[in-house]
């Protein structure tokens, strides 16, 4: 059996969870920052990527091995360290980081790995794995950092909210 591939949405709790959980999770979030404004927008979600490629990623950008892809957001705030929130009627705990924050990682990460940070170089990039049946299970780190730096920059042009999502 495949496992399921990871998306990564930009936008509410709403375009991720059911209304109930969805629910609990905009309470929870609204209770722990109440400042936390989010600019209003469709969905928008990124090509799947394997789940081995946000592990081999994680490796190599520390931020990211604290988070699980699942059940996880990044938002427009400044959050020192990951946040766990329970979540009413959730099995787990809502992984909360900082998409500002995530956005710096990843520019560091660009740096060090001679990646793209410009959105169209990013679009020919996942192209090329994406059209090319050969290269489908290579790089899978570098698969992921290209779907998550662009829904990362489209999170923060939009002030939405950035789901990692199974």
């Amino acid at each position: 059996m495949r496992p399921v591939p990871l998306t990564f949405v930009v936008g509410r709790a709403a375009d991720v969870f059911g209304p109930v959980l969805a629910d609990a999770v905009d309470s929870t979030l609204r209770a722990r920052f109440p400042s936390l404004a989010l600019g209003p927008g469709d969905r928008w979600e990124s090509e799947p990527v394997e789940f081995a490629g946000w592990r081999e990623l994680a490796r190599r950008m520390p931020m990211l091995s604290a988070i699980e892809p699942y059940q996880a957001v990044f938002i427009p705030a400044d959050v020192a360290a990951v946040e766990r929130l329970p979540i009413p009627n959730a099995a787990d705990p809502l992984q909360v980081a900082s998409l500002p924050r995530l956005l710096e990682a990843l520019r560091a990460f660009t740096d060090a790995a001679a990646l793209p940070t410009d959105d169209v170089e990013l679009m020919e990039l996942g192209a090329k794995y994406l059209e090319d049946d050969l290269l489908i299970s290579d790089d899978l780190d570098v698969q992921a950092y290209v779907q998550l730096m662009l829904s990362a920059k489209q999170a923060v042009a939009t002030r939405r909210a950035l789901w990692a999502v199974a």
